[in-house]
């Protein structure tokens, strides 16, 4: 299958007048044509950029025009309508509609010295009905596998490394972590991987960042300027946050966002404060290892539809729990060294719900497919510190519906949910803080929460006007002089965490 490639001369090529970019617009001119295609100022901005590049460093060798033959003998552009455009203002800068950009193209033009190409180099198909498939492949992706499969952020970082010689900010962050694995922990080693390169260097190149964690760049170099033992714990608590509380690129955007995730890190964490709080500091940070990971507790899966027995505990759905993504019981330890020794002297940092950037990071499976919507908002889409009154009426009803459908799975069983006051049956018509407290008692007699989490539950749920309470929670919902404090919210779901465990276990 041969292709058709000639040289063709620029003149003799022409601007397809009926392409898409026009939506459903058909140029009744090549003039036409050209105007739609700079109808948008940013699109003009991009042709300008488009035209410095082509006169700096010519037409992209890998991309050739596709054109066919058109009845006057000249040939009609289907892919390559805005390197053509480009191509031609170069020629004539004043063919530009858009008189404030007449300038750009003329710089530009001005960088070719009149080296213009003559002649374009041109597949060439029958019709455009051969040359659609070509063009269709091209603008939509990868089309499993067939079409263009774009470069990874670390394939990229990994080409302008070998450009420059000089390897990024996050690449050089991964480096030292994975080679003082000793200090930063075979989890963090393991965790920084699964962040992506470029998320890496945004953060770890920006100011407040080599001022936090006192790695600082000098000559495209990160050293650090403290011992890595005073730096791991805040470097591998960034990580957590990253891998396990829902944190990417979009949160450090900008400094003002680098400021707000770096500030979720906990102060005594800060390599300043470890510095400060050591006896001694070791110059080459040896004998020391801290576990970076905001770990999160092992979620309870299941499905919660069965038509459970009177002999039902928690365990019966043990089986589906490696279907989810929850974490093992080895993920939950303190990660140390690698040798199972902890040192007196290593700081550890423990999870904490300030660094939170959604309500739920522990996973649940549940079978009512509502409520796993009303779940999946709360734990991947409703930022908390951002929505903290979407969060406090959504996390409401989704305690409130989880403990309906508990209730409605045992209500036929020899053993249904009762209020604990008068032991008649929970319906749904009762208050929420019965619910919760009818439906706790339930757990605890099916052995699914203990004893002491029950008689907590049922205090929280039953006060009156305290935080975490269901009157508090009901505030939200019907006052409106209540506002919900985004920290206050993390902690509300901590206590009643082992109650949704346990339901949907």
């Amino acid at each position: 299958m041969e292709r058709d490639i000639q040289l063709i001369p620029l003149n003799s090529i022409k601007l397809d007048q009926e392409n898409v970019r026009f939506g459903g617009d058909i140029a009744q001119s090549q003039r036409e044509a050209l105007e739609l295609m700079m109808a948008d100022v940013e699109d003009v901005k991009k042709l300008v950029r488009l035209a410095e590049h082509i006169a700096e460093n010519g037409l992209d060798p890998t991309e050739l025009q596709l054109v066919y033959p058109d009845e006057d003998g000249s040939y009609v552009v289907l892919e390559g309508n805005r390197r053509l455009t480009a191509l031609k203002m170069l020629q004539n800068p004043l063919l530009c509609p858009v008189e404030k950009f007449v300038r750009g193209f003329k710089g530009a033009q001005e960088k070719l010295s009149g080296n213009l190409p003559y002649e374009i180099a041109c597949s060439v198909v029958p019709s455009r009905a051969h040359g659609s498939i070509w063009v269709e492949l091209k603008h939509t992706g990868q089309n499993n596998g067939v079409g263009r499969v774009n470069w990874s952020s670390d394939i990229r970082d990994e080409v302008r490394s070998r450009a420059t010689g000089v390897e990024s900010v996050g690449r050089q962050i991964r480096t030292l972590v994975s080679e003082n694995a000793e200090i930063f922990g075979s989890k963090t080693v393991e965790n920084i991987k699964k962040i992506p390169v470029t998320t890496l260097t945004r953060l770890f190149a920006s100011t407040p960042a080599q001022n936090t964690f006192k790695l600082k760049i000098e000559n495209k170099l990160l050293i650090p300027s403290v011992a890595l033992k005073y730096i791991a714990p805040s470097v591998e608590f960034a990580i957590s946050m990253f891998v396990q509380e829902g944190y990417n690129v979009n949160d450090i955007r900008g400094n003002k966002d680098r400021r707000e995730f770096i500030s979720h890190i906990p102060p005594e964490l800060l390599p300043s404060k470890q510095e400060q709080n050591s006896g001694a500091s070791s110059p080459n940070g040896q004998g020391s290892s801290h576990n970076g990971s905001a770990q999160n507790s092992n979620g309870m899966n299941g499905s919660g539809n069965k038509e459970p027995s009177s002999e039902s505990n928690c365990g019966e759905n043990s089986d589906t729990a490696s279907k989810g993504d929850t974490a093992s019981k080895d993920d939950t330890a303190p990660q140390g060294s690698g040798d199972g020794t902890q040192s007196n002297s290593k700081t550890i940092s423990q999870r904490t719900t300030k660094a939170r950037k959604y309500l739920f990071p522990w996973t649940l499976r549940i079978g009512n497919s509502r409520i796993n919507e009303i779940y999946r908002e709360l734990k991947s889409s409703l930022i908390v510190d951002k929505t903290p009154n979407a969060v406090a009426v959504t996390f409401r009803v989704f305690l409130e519906t989880s403990c309906d459908d508990y209730t409605k799975r045992y209500e036929k069983s020899p053993t249904p949910v009762k209020k604990t006051d008068n032991q008649q049956p929970l319906s749904e018509k009762d208050p929420l803080w019965k619910k919760v407290v009818a439906v706790s008692a339930h757990l605890e007699k099916r052995q699914c929460i203990g004893g002491q989490e029950h008689r907590a539950i049922s205090k929280r749920a039953g006060a009156l006007d305290k935080v975490g309470s269901i009157d508090h929670l009901n505030l939200f919902v019907h006052s409106a002089a209540s506002s919900p404090i985004a920290s206050e919210l993390k902690d509300v779901a901590e206590e009643y965490k082992p109650l949704l465990e346990a339901i949907w276990s």
